[in-house]
């Protein structure tokens, strides 16, 4: 009788490991295309973030106080540019953004996500330089100097999302 019980009890271990682990953790799928490996840590150490138009949050800071201007891409480019203006008191070291590509009726092309590393003193303008959206070469920003090529213009809307200050 024991060596059954014992023979029945293997039985039962070996079936009960052979069966699939249940996963208990997950990871989420990061697109790694926008961001590239500078970019990829926006938060650097002593740095704080700010995200929203509270005034009792952010130590006072606003997301009004970055300025998005001077956005250029030529249809020939891969790339496309703008200015960043940091209208606070503090260097800026990083910046995450949404861009949305809208054609000429305000029909949404595209959105992009941005992650942007940078250093911007206060009340300071930088240049960001980014890959464009249209590998293609056939959009052209409305304000950008027209291409011989037929093409087709478009506009960009910002939205930031948060930015970071160094303490």
């Amino acid at each position: 009788m024991t060596s059954r019980l014992l023979l029945l009890s293997l039985i039962l271990a070996l079936s009960v490991i052979s069966l699939p682990a249940r996963k208990t953790g997950y990871k989420l799928k990061a697109d790694k295309t926008e961001t590239s490996k500078s970019e990829e840590m926006v938060l650097t150490r002593g740095s704080f973030m700010v995200a929203s138009q509270c005034d009792d949050c952010n130590n006072g800071y606003h997301l009004s106080q970055i300025e998005f201007s001077g956005f250029d891409k030529p249809q020939s480019s891969t790339a496309e540019t703008f200015m960043i203006t940091n209208h606070t008191d503090r260097t800026m070291t990083g910046v995450n953004l949404y861009i949305d590509y809208l054609d000429m009726q305000g029909r949404q092309l595209t959105k992009k996500f941005l992650k942007l590393s940078c250093s911007i003193p206060p009340g300071e303008t930088r240049m960001a330089e980014v890959k464009s959206f249209d590998n293609q070469k056939t959009y052209y920003y409305h304000l950008s100097t027209p291409s011989r090529k037929k093409g087709a213009p478009f506009t960009v809307v910002f939205d930031p999302v948060a930015f970071y200050l160094q303490f």
